[in-house]
């Protein structure tokens, strides 16, 4: 009877032990199949993201690619060059003369800034021809007539350029004049000029103008009028003890 009962339990356990068996093996089996079930998920998410992921790269290289192209084809704007304002030179002469220490500095200040203001414009047209230590700067002169007489006024700018000391030109009269012109025959004496006292002085580096007339004679003496002749060559001549020379007047 025991014996019996032993080979009912034992059969009774081991059909315990193959059940156990197999739901395990199920389980077993149905984690692996979930698993797998969840990486194939996993993978198929993975290339749809990655689809998406170049397709929206794919849009935006688009995008960025027409963007480039518009400003390439876009003109440039061009970039206005800086506006310099001149510097006035003689401006700036003129305010450094109010710091003179008295209204006569000032004034002489002025005057010779306006000078060589003026002097600049003058050379630009002129042509130059050197004397000993002075430059003599000349634009041209045209004969005018009234009343029967021939009258030209010759207009220089002076410059001493060759001297380190003051230069005087003297002319304080027809008879005591370092300047005249001739027509290579006759020569002919002034008739006015703006010489201050019969002088003009030209400090080292310094210039003014200087104008001296030609016309009905002045003074005594056998002096002429001065006459102009079309046919010939006239020459301003210079006789200073610094320096003698001419210079051809081509007058018209």
């Amino acid at each position: 009877m025991y014996v019996k009962l032993m080979k009912i339990l034992s059969t009774q356990y081991s059909t315990m032990m193959i059940f156990a068996l197999i739901v395990s093996v199920g389980l077993i089996l149905s984690t692996t199949v979930v698993s797998a079930n969840a990486e194939v998920q996993n993978n198929n998410d993975v290339k749809v993201q990655q689809k998406k992921d170049t397709k929206h790269v794919t849009v935006v290289k688009k995008i960025v690619k027409k963007t480039e192209s518009k400003q390439e084809a876009r003109p440039a704007t061009p970039v206005p060059a800086p506006v310099t304002t001149p510097v006035d030179s003689l401006q700036q002469k003129l305010d450094a003369c109010k710091a003179k220490d008295t209204p006569r500095a000032q004034y002489e200040c002025e005057k010779a800034a306006k000078a060589g203001a003026g002097g600049s414009e003058f050379k630009a047209k002129a042509t130059a021809t050197k004397i000993g230590p002075v430059t003599f700067y000349y634009a041209g002169a045209k004969v005018e007539s009234s009343g029967g007489k021939d009258i030209v006024n010759l207009r220089f700018l002076v410059e001493n350029t060759g001297s380190n000391e003051n230069i005087s030109m003297l002319c304080t009269g027809p008879i005591a004049c370092n300047y005249d012109i001739t027509d290579g025959t006759t020569t002919f004496k002034y008739a006015a000029n703006d010489f201050t006292n019969g002088n003009i002085v030209l400090k080292p580096g310094s210039s003014r103008m200087m104008n001296i007339l030609f016309g009905p004679a002045i003074g005594y003496g056998s002096y002429i009028d001065f006459k102009f002749d079309s046919s010939k060559q006239y020459k301003f001549n210079v006789h200073e003890p610094w320096g003698s020379g001419s210079i051809p007047l081509n007058l018209k």
